[in-house]
Parts: structure tokens; sequence; C-alpha cells
């Protein structure tokens, strides 16, 4: 029998205005940044060289993934392939600390429990108030967010949980040698990887998926992923980008 190897490849969506600012985003539905949409002409351009054709993108439902898929596809001249949408890949929900700048979440818990609920894999941030979500202005994709609802709370680990069952849905797929794009936000392809890779908590914390890298992974019949770690298709890029995250105290 032949062997069969998938491809999948990993893409965190262009900046958002709030990345921008610093502040949490979570379950909040922000645009992207001039700068996030030439993010995108950038990995377009890098996938293209790299001659990775999707025959399926999955995406988070929240408009900054939507923008970065559309542009993305536009960019790569495909038209027809198969898109689909899951609630599983929306971000992680921060609770309290949504639509605040990490700055202020930082002064006003302190930093231990900063990063606690930031960077820890069990660390969930409290519930946010009535009246802190009675304050968002931006909507959230109510209607794709399956069970999540903005400001309740969740930690690496509920996050991790959710995407294992869409984990087992690619891997079926990639083991029949499809090659797979999935757009999405820097907590759930953390997740997504401790998922497929078995990382442990301490590497899980320590992962950061920087916005528009592609991270690429060969995927074999058993659903081996190699390498473990994946491969950016531009590591120089990416792991100076990576640095910038882990400094700001994550993703």
């Amino acid at each position: 029998m032949a062997h069969t190897e998938g491809t999948l490849l990993l893409l965190r969506h262009g900046e958002s205005v709030f990345n921008a600012s610093k502040t949490f985003t979570g379950l909040l539905d922000v645009g992207l940044t001039p700068a996030g949409e030439r993010q995108v002409g950038v990995a377009a351009a890098l996938i293209r060289e790299a001659g990775l054709h999707p025959d399926l993108v999955v995406r988070s439902p929240m408009w900054r993934a939507i923008r970065t898929t559309d542009l993305l596809l536009d960019a790569l001249g495909l038209d027809g392939v198969p898109v689909e949408s899951s609630w599983r890949l929306s971000e992680r929900d921060y609770g309290c600390l949504t639509g605040v700048s990490k700055a202020d979440a930082r002064a006003r818990h302190g930093k231990e429990a900063f990063f606690t609920w930031r960077r820890t894999m069990h660390g969930r941030p409290p519930a946010a108030s009535a009246e802190q979500v009675a304050s968002w202005r931006e909507p959230a994709p109510l209607a794709e967010a399956g069970p999540l609802r903005p400001g309740m709370g969740e930690s690496l680990h509920d996050v991790v949980e959710r995407v294992r069952p869409l984990w087992d849905d690619l891997r079926d797929r990639l083991g029949r040698g499809d090659c797979v794009f999935v757009v999405s936000h820097g907590n759930t392809l953390r997740a997504l990887c401790a998922v497929m890779a078995g990382l442990s908590d301490e590497e899980t914390e320590r992962l950061n998926i920087p916005a528009g890298h592609p991270l690429v992974f060969r995927v074999d019949a058993a659903g081996g992923v190699h390498p473990r770690s994946g491969s950016y298709l531009d590591h120089d890029a990416a792991s100076a980008a990576a640095e910038r995250v882990a400094a700001e105290g994550g993703t």
C-alpha cells in the first residue's frame, strides 16, 4: 500500500485592531489593521512559493479569521475551495480581562494573577461582570458560537478540550492525504498543537504562534505529525515575531 501523508497548515489571523493596542480580545469581534491585511499577503506569497493548495479550509467564525481567509484565498487566486466554519476554533474567552489592555489588566489584578490567567494551562480568568459585558461595543458572533458566551472565562485547558473533537475530524482527512488549512487564533492554534502533537502543559504554555505566519505539519496515515513542532514557511521572521509575542505576555 502506498504511503499516504497529508499536509496541515495553521495560520493565525493577521494583526487585529486589539492586537495592535495590546488589548485582550477573546470573543469580541474586531477587524484587521492595514498591517494585518498586509501580513496575509505575505503569508499568501509564502504559501504560493511552497506550492501548497488546500483541499479544505477550516476557520474560526470570528470576523478577523473570516477576513484573513477571504484575503488569503483571493491572493492565492483560489475559487471554489471548500471553506468550513467551526465554533471550536473561536478564540479563548478571557472573562473579566476581555476588552482590557494588558497593561491595565496587570495593574488591576497584579502580576501573579495576570501570569496565571494568561499563560498557565489551568488558570481561568473570573467571569466578566454585567457592567463589563454591557460596555462592550464589538459584537460577538453568537450565531456560530456554540456554547461559548463572551465573558464566561476559559482556561487554556478548556480550549484544548473543545478543539480535541475537531482534531479527530481533521486527522481522518489528513490521513487520506488531503491538504487542510486552518485559520484561527493564537490560543486555539496553541490548543490544537497541544492535542495533535501531545504537548505537555509546559510545552503548551511556552508556545507562541505569531499572527500571519504559516506553520506547516506533515500528517501520516496514523495521525502522527511531523515535525512535532511544525515548520514555519519563514522560520526566521516567525521566530522573531514569536519572541515579540512572548515579550508582551503571550498571544
